[in-house]
This record gives C-alpha cells, structure tokens and sequence, in this order.
C-alpha cells in the first residue's frame, strides 16, 4: 500500500522573512541575529540559523519570526521536542494562530502522539475551517489510529478544499484499500492518475 502523505513542513518561504524596517522599541540586536539566521537557513545551515534565531529569541522572547523559523528548522531536523516548544511559545502569544497549531500537530504526529496531534489540527480547523492543511494532517492521524471513517470524513473535506490535490485522493485511495472498499480506492487512484498526468 502507498504512504500516506502530507505530513511535513516544507522549508519553502519559511525563510523568507526578514525585517528591514524597523518600528520604535524594536531590539536592533534581535532583528540583526534573526537576519542572520534567515542568511544562514537559506544557505541551508542549519545549526548556525538556530544559533541566530535562539539569540534574536534571547533579546526578544516574544520575537515570533524567530520561534516559527527555529520551530520549523527544528520539526525538519527530528528534533521534535524541541519543535514542539517553540509552537507552543506562539500559540502562548497569539492563541488564534493557527498556523502554530497545525505546525505542533505536525510535530506530535511524528512522535506517534496522535491524540494530541487531533487536537491541534481540530483546534487549526476550528480557527481557519478552510485550512485544507489541517484536514489532510487530521485525517492522517486519524488513519495512524486505524480511525478510518474519521480520516475518509477528513480526506473528503480536503478534496471539496482542493479538488486538484492528488495526495488527498491518494491518501483517501490508501485509506479505502485499508477498509476493504476497493471500488472506491480504485476510482480514486484513477482521479490521481487523471491529476497528475
């Protein structure tokens, strides 16, 4: 049977970010290290990106740049714990985030703790209920539990998202197979077969 898929972080954009105008009470030192640290990710060192992001996060603790771009270098690098730190801090100052929520998911998924991974994609749906994202990642953990009939719930609400996205029919395909229902597997690996030819 296929993998399900869907369940990491991609380092694109993640980087992106760099703070070249800065407002009153901005710490200059913060901003220089996160900079640097944005320098070094992109050139794909990242052990020294966390040196930098770890000392803009020193100078400013609330530097919320710095927590997302470490937790995301963490999460790529297994170091999941720490990963699941750093989500935690930006949930802490922005509790509408649900970009945080679904990033720390990510993280538990990985640790096989897929209670509490449901309950951060569920609370990333609550918060943005079109986040395509957190449906596919629910619906692989529910899979992961052998909660079928919740991952095929969440797999279909992600295609209705994004019924151009193979590895939602794909993962939904997989999760057929798993429940015996191989007509409706089939008719989706067709539709993937049909998106990505």
């Amino acid at each position: 049977m296929k993998k399900i898929l869907g369940m990491s972080l991609v380092f694109s954009l993640a980087f992106c970010l760099s703070v070249s105008a800065q407002g009153p009470g901005v710490n200059k030192g913060a901003v220089e290290a996160f900079n640097k640290g944005v320098a070094e990710a992109n050139k794909r060192n990242f052990k020294e990106a966390i040196t930098f992001y770890s000392k803009a996060i020193e100078l400013d603790p609330q530097y919320v740049h710095a927590l997302h771009n470490r937790g995301i270098i963490y999460y790529n690098m297994r170091s999941q714990p720490e990963a699941i730190a750093d989500f935690t801090k930006l949930i802490a100052i922005n509790s509408k985030d649900f970009e945080s929520y679904n990033n720390r998911g990510l993280a538990y998924a990985d640790q096989k703790k897929y209670v509490e991974s449901i309950a951060d994609f569920t609370k990333a749906i609550e918060l943005n209920p079109s986040y395509t994202a957190a449906y596919n990642h629910r619906g692989n953990s529910a899979f992961a539990m052998k909660n079928y009939t919740d991952a095929i719930k969440d797999y279909t609400k992600a295609i209705e998202l994004e019924p151009a996205d193979a590895k939602l029919f794909n993962n939904r395909a997989n999760t057929f197979k798993a429940m015996g229902k191989d007509k409706e597997a089939e008719d989706d690996l067709a539709k993937v077969k049909r998106l990505t030819n």
